[in-house]
């Protein structure tokens, strides 16, 4: 045996399928049932089996079997007289397997999933957990290839751990940025599992995000569909998904591309779908989109469970097809098929997880919310009915508040209809994608400063400062490509390229601003995605309006205050799309609100955290604050942002209605008049664009599926 052939056994092992012939879950013998689970390669679903909290009182006892049962696993390799690749294999599987699931157990009861449980009876936990896995180490330590070089599947299996971190964003994300300071405190030339543990556990009780959650300053969910494990310990606890990042996972590890193809050949429809793709493309990326969220709908399930009497959460947002985001019937039809898919799924996972729990809990129910694009009118009768089948929704392609505050209303309705036939409804979210709608801003201000350049340099030396500007930023081909001076201002001044006014903008705009007014609109843009947030935020959740709106429930929908506050309870606003450190912590409050962060902005959220002269008590409920009045004086000149902060006067009358007085404005736009607004369009049309590239990529997968599948036709 050599560290290479470690190596590839641990990265290429699989786990078997739950669904096989012969396999069932032992409901009577909790740690039976974990070591089974390990066996078949399922270890982070063995120790996400020991987080529910009926399981306190015994929790000691149960690791202290697992122990020992995997521990007469590893005897029974260690003694035996096997020999062969095939006992070599063995040997690798069974030490990699009892590792990973007691590293699992040991993490989830360091992490804030395991909140629930006894803090006492997860240190006893952890102490055994410990003492096995160094006496397991201990036991491989001697072990040498026929070189005499020290093989080790502990440090493969570590390794390989912290390789999967390093995956998310190319390395960029602040999971991966733990993996590397982890790796490079570890000395792999010494037992490493109990230096790992210790690494991890200082990681994850000094990350901000988890300071925050613990204290509760704030809610924190994932803007990406890997990493989910690491980012769980934090205490986040959902994810959010549309077609650009669903087809990031598939980039960012080629493995999902593989288990596609695995899994399409196995799938009911994989005939028809061999036979006619093009035609079925929409259902294939379907599928291809959910198989990739399976993992994350499995990582949330212990909180949404354990989570489900508080104040929700758990759960994967989900987006369909951007094509039909329009049309109401369509989109409906998508919502059902994709509910059906992930209830087959959790059917077999739920059966494994709660195994030997008390059936109080409804299996099988989707921890799945969907993301309805708030661009057109059909997302107020899409949000409508999908809440009232309990199935939640979280309202995207949204910028404005006369467009939150509209779907809010949508959202609270379909809800009131739910509960009335006695349906919990599930935690839904507002998102709110201040960044896009500040890019959107930045742009339209650029193209404006372009333009006055134009009227007074005259077009020839204009183009040249444009020239000059796409030098800078790299856009200079794009730029020559472009048709006309409009369309090349438009090229160079794109969020992908110019993401703030900077020193280059401010060189090419000399002539008709100066560098401090150019840095004072930057400043009061970089403000606009936080004025929307707190103001819609303010509306519905303040301290002060929370009652009027309980009361306005219960008379408009007749409903019990009971059932009002669930409503209400269940509503979270989403901040999206942030751009800088601050959009996080200028916008936190400890109810009605839940981030989601792109993985490379949490760990500049993290470093900010560490700045010298940081305080985090200087933040919490900073939704409620409020931002320098001539930022909002300067916004004020430009037209989109008006529509983008005031309501409408439809909207005034009904906020009236419920008790809530303020100066809202009547400039906001109504719903006929969204997808002409122009972060909707610009956002819809990148989506649309990353769907049928996604689209593409997966009908290719599954052609190269059909050449190498006998089944085809049979």
């Amino acid at each position: 045996m050599t560290q290479d052939q470690v190596h590839k056994i641990i990265t290429e092992d699989r786990p078997e399928r739950l669904t096989d012939p012969g396999k069932r879950p032992i409901p009577e013998d909790h740690a039976a049932h974990v070591v089974q689970l390990a066996g078949w390669g399922h270890c982070a679903l063995a120790a996400d089996h020991l987080l529910f909290p009926e399981i306190t009182g015994a929790l000691p006892a149960v690791v202290a079997a697992v122990i020992r049962r995997l521990g007469f696993l590893l005897a029974a390799q260690r003694y035996g007289e096997a020999q062969g690749p095939d006992a070599i294999e063995a040997y690798v599987r069974t030490r990699q397997r009892a590792y990973e699931t007691l590293l699992e157990i040991a993490l989830n009861f360091t992490g804030m999933e395991s909140r629930w449980l006894d803090d006492g009876e997860k240190r006893e936990a952890l102490r055994c957990v410990r003492s096995a896995l160094a006496e397991w180490e201990a036991e491989e330590w001697e072990t040498q290839d026929a070189a005499g070089a020290r093989i080790s599947v502990a440090a493969e299996v570590v390794r390989h751990f912290l390789g999967r971190m390093k995956l998310v964003q190319k390395g960029t994300s602040m999971a991966a940025r733990t993996a590397v300071r982890i790796e490079q405190a570890l000395d792999f030339g010494r037992p490493v599992l109990l230096a790992f543990l210790d690494r991890a556990r200082d990681e994850i009780e000094g990350n901000v995000y988890a300071r925050m959650v613990r204290a509760g300053y704030c809610r924190f969910g994932n803007d990406y569909a890997l990493g989910l494990r690491w980012l769980r310990h934090l205490g986040f606890e959902q994810v959010s998904t549309n077609p650009v990042l669903a087809a990031l996972a598939y980039q960012d590890d080629p493995g999902l591309g593989r288990l596609f193809q695995a899994e399409v050949r196995a799938h009911r429809r994989f005939n028809e779908w061999a036979k006619a793709p093009e035609s079925l493309g929409d259902e294939i990326a379907l599928y291809a989109t959910l198989l990739a969220l399976w993992d994350n709908l499995h990582v949330f399930r212990p909180i949404f469970f354990n989570l489900a009497a508080e104040s929700g959460g758990g759960v994967v947002s989900f987006q369909l097809n951007p094509n039909i985001a329009h049309l109401a019937k369509e989109s409906v039809r998508d919502v059902l098929a994709a509910a059906g898919e992930a209830a087959t799924d959790l059917a077999v996972y739920d059966d494994y997880l709660l195994a030997g729990y008390p059936a109080t809990r409804e299996r099988a129910r989707p921890n799945m919310v969907i993301k309805v694009a708030a661009s057109s009118p059909a997302a107020r009768e899409i949000a409508r009915t999908i809440n009232g089948l309990g199935i939640g929704s979280n309202i995207t392609v949204s910028f404005t508040a006369a467009q939150q505050v509209t779907m809010i209303l949508e959202e609270m309705a379909g809800m009131a209809a739910a509960v009335k036939k006695g349906i919990i409804p599930t935690q839904l979210y507002m998102t709110n994608m201040g960044g896009r709608f500040e890019s959107h801003l930045r742009e339209v201000k650029l193209e404006e400063l372009f333009g006055r350049l134009k009227a007074k340099v005259g077009e020839a030396a204009a183009l040249e400062r444009v020239r000059q500007l796409a030098a800078a930023n790299g856009t200079s081909g794009l730029v020559d490509r472009a048709l006309g001076y409009e369309a090349k201002v438009i090229a160079a001044t794109r969020y992908a390229a110019q993401r703030t006014i900077d020193a280059n903008a401010a060189t090419a705009l000399g002539e008709v601003a100066c560098e401090d007014d150019l840095a004072a609109w930057e400043d009061a843009i970089g403000r606009a995605g936080t004025l929307v947030a707190r103001r819609v935020w303010g509306i519905f959740f303040s301290p002060g309006h929370r009652e009027k709106w309980l009361d306005y429930l219960c008379r408009t929908h007749a409903i019990s205050r009971e059932q009002a506050g669930l409503i209400l309870r269940r509503i979270h606003y989403l901040p999206a799309s942030k751009r800088k450190p601050e959009d996080t912590y200028w916008t936190l409050a400890g109810s009605n609100l839940v981030h989601t962060e792109f993985p490379n902005h949490q760990e500049n959220v993290r470093r900010a955290a560490e700045a010298e002269g940081f305080r985090l008590e200087d933040h919490r409920e900073s939704i409620a604050g409020d931002l320098p009045a001539h930022a909002l004086v300067r916004l004020n000149e430009l037209p989109d942002f008006r529509a983008g902060y005031e309501l409408t006067p439809g909207l005034n009358a009904i906020i009236l209605q419920a008790g809530v007085e303020g100066d809202f404005g009547n400039g906001g736009h109504e719903p006929e008049q969204w997808p002409e607004f122009g972060s909707v369009r610009k956002t819809l049309a990148e989506f649309k664009g990353a769907y049928d590239t996604f689209r593409g990529e997966m009908l290719r997968l599954l052609r190269e599926a059909v050449q190498g599948s006998p089944s085809v036709g049979s």
